[in-house]
């Protein structure tokens, strides 16, 4: 069997030495390719899920979000609530918010909104609210009939133009407000706020005391806990902590929240990404079934020339697969550096959509290996089934090519 495998590797180091340098550079590049398609698209819909995730921890959910149980509207004595939650071990910060429906109108443009009761001075460890306002200042401890308007239903921001907007609503500008109690309250435009994402910029935000007041609320109500912990990557170890400290309420982490919205998002890139994986697959494999039998039939003399003196089938058919593994390993040096050159000029210049938001891809280590072991595997099967195939015909038969 040693015999065999050095046999083979001197007849495929001959079969290089002898070919056209031309060939050989094209079959790299067009195999490196092949390789960066693998690996390229998986790693930018990668940083598309890093970036939305990110809106969903620096928004709504935070790392881990308490919310009602059952049927319940509210979380009741939510300060209590709280206390436990920042008593427990790992926990960096957590504040109480009122999510409530409304409609605001401006000048006889009507907005259906998400309206966000917070406590400001906390949102500045919890949330991104304090840092996108574009225009105009963020509430204050003291802020009251004063209101945040999305960019996007100010009629400011990029994509306002895709949803109903209030006509370009400037800071200082008197919006009503109607809630779902039918309580109408006339709020100043403090500021705009732009996150250049839907459930950001298409809601508005108020003092928690607004919504207590409107809706009459006592015992400290929220309808969320959102909570941000010290260490990414302990999201389920906290929620195990946070129920163990006596919380009774729903439990989730931003993942458990966010996966829905993500998920729909993600399966129709993932469906995509599979196809371009498969075909890609299946022209590598193609390419090197191909290359290997055009070569074949161009040596097949030599072929029987070789089994004349004593080479046995399997180093022929050894020959072939050092051959077929030389061409894919050449394309996927190649195609690594290509890949890790657009990484790196990718991480410099992202991919930006919505004017702000910028897509980095991800490099994910796991999937280079899985692609490199997947061309490489498919590369040896696909360079030793015609050998194999030729390797079994007769001396004779082969040495007059027929």
């Amino acid at each position: 069997m040693i015999n065999d495998i050095r046999v083979g590797a001197l007849i495929a180091s001959s079969s290089v030495k002898r070919g056209n340098k031309k060939t050989l550079m094209f079959i790299v590049f067009v195999l490196s390719l092949i390789f960066m398609n693998l690996v390229f698209l998986p790693s930018m819909i990668g940083g598309m899920t890093v970036l939305f995730t990110g809106f969903m921890q620096d928004y709504p959910y935070g790392d881990v979000v308490i919310e009602p149980t059952g049927d319940n509207t509210y979380i009741n004595n939510a300060d209590s609530v709280l206390k436990k939650v920042r008593a427990v071990e790992g926990v960096r910060a957590a504040t109480k918010r009122l999510d409530v429906g409304a409609s605001i109108d401006h000048k006889q443009n009507v907005v259906g909104v998400t309206v966000t009761g917070m406590l400001p001075t906390e949102e500045y460890e919890i949330s991104q609210y304090p840092y996108i306002i574009t225009d105009g200042d963020f509430l204050g401890e003291l802020s009251r009939d004063e209101i945040i308007i999305g960019a996007m239903i100010a009629g400011t921001g990029f994509g306002s133009e895709i949803y109903d907007n209030l006509g370009e609503v400037k800071v200082g500008s008197l919006v009503d407000v109607t809630y779902s109690n039918g309580v109408k309250k006339t709020y100043k435009v403090k500021g705009i706020m732009e996150g250049t994402f839907e459930l950001v910029d298409l809601n508005a935000l108020v003092h928690y005391k607004e919504i207590e007041e409107v809706y009459g609320l006592e015992g400290s109500k929220a309808t969320s806990v959102v909570v941000r912990i010290d260490k990414q990557g302990t999201e389920e170890q906290i929620q195990d902590k946070i129920r163990e400290a006596g919380v009774n309420e729903q439990v989730f982490t931003w993942a458990d929240k966010s996966e829905t919205l993500i998920k729909q998002a993600m399966q129709s890139m993932g469906a995509i990404d599979i196809m371009s994986k498969f075909v890609s697959l299946i022209v590598g494999a193609a390419l090197i079934l191909i290359i290997i039998y055009i070569n074949i039939l161009n040596k097949k003399k030599e072929i029987g020339i070789l089994k004349a003196i004593g080479i046995t089938p399997r180093s022929i058919v050894l020959s072939y697969a050092f051959l077929s593994t030389f061409y894919v390993s050449l394309g996927i040096i190649a195609g690594l550096a290509l890949y890790l050159s657009l990484m790196f000029y990718f991480q410099a210049n992202p991919v930006v959509f919505y004017e702000t938001m910028e897509i980095r891809p991800v490099i994910d280590p796991m999937l280079l290996i899985q692609s490199i072991i997947t061309m490489l595997t498919l590369s040896v099967i696909a360079g030793t089934l015609p050998a194999w195939s030729v390797s079994k015909e007769s001396i004779l038969k082969a040495i007059w090519g027929r």
